[in-house]
């Protein structure tokens, strides 16, 4: 970069930058980071418009800041050389995992330089994306060209590990449908995280970081449907009947827990680790 050459610059040049500031620790670690990403980039191929975008987010997202909060202390967490991150939000059918998987990454975004990336894994359909089409989707996404793809499933899988650990990027998994078609897509340590949202348990995936999305308190809900549903309702009954509905939609049934996993505490969002 300092000749015009490259979009990133010399290490030395970061060196003497982070000397000069008298960074140490984190902050140091992060602008090292950073211009490796940007030298990183320059070996890389355009990425395709359009594969694994994050969708837009929808304008009447209500309520789940303690889960928003879940979400940024994932992409946040200390990196480790060996052991990837991965969070894994399960829930029942109808309480908005993936608007949630869709809202939380966009209020992450300016901390994934790398890149945000969304795959439906279609778990609930009759014919779940198979994991080596879901590896060489990513792969693509993250600028590898067709040809330079591996055939082999290992091979893909390694180079697609490799890729996540150089690059702070968020993959979200959305609809996974079992432990065997997430794992060849997770990271395997360095800088990628990754986000997983299903109906299934998936007990089999240690040492993810879990969370279970509840129902929206009655609070959130009613102020959803007032969203909805305009200024709300005026009359007595017709308050009544919305009233009725937000207290429905807060009472969901809760998905099961996991065999001799803890007791969570109550609230809408639960965690476990």
């Amino acid at each position: 970069m300092e000749r015009g050459h490259s979009r990133g610059p010399q290490h030395r040049t970061v060196t003497a930058l982070a000397d000069a500031l008298a960074l140490e620790g984190d902050p140091r670690r992060q602008l090292v980071e950073l211009a490796r990403e940007g030298r990183l980039r320059d070996h890389w191929t355009r990425r395709p418009t359009g594969l694994c975008e994050l969708p837009r987010s929808v304008d009447d997202f209500t309520g789940r800041a303690a889960e928003l909060v879940w979400v940024s202390e994932l992409v946040y967490a200390e990196r480790s050389p060996d052991v990837g991150v991965v969070g894994l939000v399960t829930g029942s059918a109808g309480l908005g995992k993936t608007t949630f998987a869709v809202r939380a990454p966009h209020s992450v975004r300016a901390s994934c330089p790398g890149g945000v990336f969304f795959l439906d894994l279609l778990g609930m359909s009759q014919r779940p994306l198979a994991a080596d089409d879901a590896v060489q989707l990513l792969l693509r996404a993250l600028g590898v060209a067709e040809q330079q793809i591996p055939g082999e499933t290992q091979e893909r899988a390694s180079l697609y590990r490799s890729l996540l650990g150089d690059r702070r990027v968020l993959v979200v998994l959305d609809n996974a449908a079992s432990e065997e078609q997430v794992r060849p897509l997770l990271p395997g340590g360095g800088a990628g995280r990754a986000l997983i949202t299903t109906r299934r348990l998936l007990s089999g995936l240690g040492g993810v970081r879990r969370l279970v999305l509840g129902p929206l308190p009655l609070p959130d809900s009613t102020q959803l449907l007032t969203r909805r549903g305009g200024a709300g309702p005026r009359s007595a009954a017709a308050r009544c009947v919305w009233a009725t509905a937000a207290t429905a939609h807060s009472a969901l049934p809760r998905p099961p827990t996991a065999p001799g996993a803890a007791a969570a505490p109550a609230g809408p969002a639960r965690r476990r680790r």
